[in-house]
């Protein structure tokens, strides 16, 4: 196999000039999606159907998603408006658990 030539980064990827890691962004979204549709398609169990664990890939894809929306808005100068808005949307959910 020929060894690929580096290629600058297209748009919307890490290292791009356009809205560079909307694309890992948009994927690490998509996994933890689907590690949570599984967990509601358990009812909120563990394991899953195949007897697969869910809470390790849970945290992994928690921990990419928290990564990759650091990495997205301190790149792009999103952050401090970003914070902002994430420190209220924090204090209505915390409000709506402890209403619950």
């Amino acid at each position: 196999m020929e060894d690929q030539q580096f290629n600058p980064a297209g748009p919307y990827e890490i290292g791009s000039d356009v809205w560079p890691g909307l694309a890992k962004l948009a994927e690490e979204a998509g996994e933890l999606i689907q590690v949570l549709g599984k967990i509601v398609g358990v009812s909120g169990r563990d394991l899953y159907y195949d007897r697969s664990d869910l809470r390790q890939p849970l945290i992994e894809e928690c921990g990419d998603l928290t990564a990759a929306i650091a990495f997205f808005t301190e790149t792009n100068g999103l952050g401090s408006a970003v914070d902002a808005r994430a420190r209220q949307k924090l204090a209505l959910f915390r409000h709506w658990h402890d209403q619950g």
